[in-house]
């Protein structure tokens, strides 16, 4: 017979070949993170001091407690505390690779956006998420409400130092809600532009300007649009 006839026996005859185990299943990808700031975040931001730290934190890039406490003229114990609670709520992450030692604490931003999330965000309906962000948003208001008086009391006692540097602007705009959107993309997009022109490829602040007779100086902004109350609301 053929030794190449398949049902050919020569010798003892062969053991079953075992069946092959299939591949175990990939792990589960890790939840995408979120594209906005999340309810942890708005609840840890709602201070005037913390929102002040989150600026200050993200203009340097990385900074201890000390280095924000003498940006900001206060107690650097202070600061530490509200590191902290910016910790817990995932706002700021420590900085090792920025540390002498593993002793030396240094914080960065957790990212570098903090916005709330879009209308059509599952969060955005989330009646926690919703009281996290209108908290944050008040604290906004009262951040840029002591520099607006800060600012008034200097021009008050210094009327030529710095003439024109502070500005306030408000009105009423009549507007379709597209209108509405086109005006608060344009808006968004000038404050990135001049927050960029100033800053390195990693959103660190420059020591200098370009001008050596017109320094640097830092200014807050808060932009708003909202709803004029109807006077059953008011």
């Amino acid at each position: 017979m053929s030794s190449t006839d398949p049902s050919a026996s020569t010798g003892a005859p062969h053991a079953p070949v075992p069946p092959v185990a299939p591949d175990p299943p990939a792990p589960p990808e890790p939840p995408a993170a979120p594209e906005h700031a999340t309810r942890e975040q708005l609840r840890a931001m709602a201070h005037p001091l913390r929102i002040s730290l989150t600026e200050a934190l993200g203009r340097r890039g990385t900074a201890r407690a000390a280095d924000l406490a003498a940006d900001l003229g206060i107690p650097p114990n202070s600061v530490s505390y509200h590191l902290r609670t910016l910790a817990r709520g995932g706002v700021v992450v420590e900085a090792p690779e920025a540390a002498r030692d593993r002793r030396d604490r240094v914080w960065k931003l957790a990212t570098d956006d903090f916005r709330t999330a879009p209308a059509n965000d599952p969060a955005a309906t989330d009646p926690a998420y919703l009281d996290a962000s209108r908290a944050t948003s008040l604290a906004m208001f009262d951040w840029m409400r002591s520099a607006w008086i800060a600012e008034m009391a200097h021009h008050q006692e210094n009327p030529l130092t710095r003439p024109g540097d502070g500005s306030l602007f408000g009105t009423t705009v009549r507007l379709t809600r597209a209108q509405a959107r086109e005006l608060v993309g344009t808006v968004d997009e000038a404050i990135v532009r001049f927050k960029d022109m100033n800053r390195d490829a990693e959103g660190v602040d420059l020591e200098n300007g370009q001008d050596p007779d017109d320094p640097l100086e830092t200014f807050q902004l808060l932009f708003a649009l909202a709803h004029a109350p109807r006077p059953s609301e008011s």
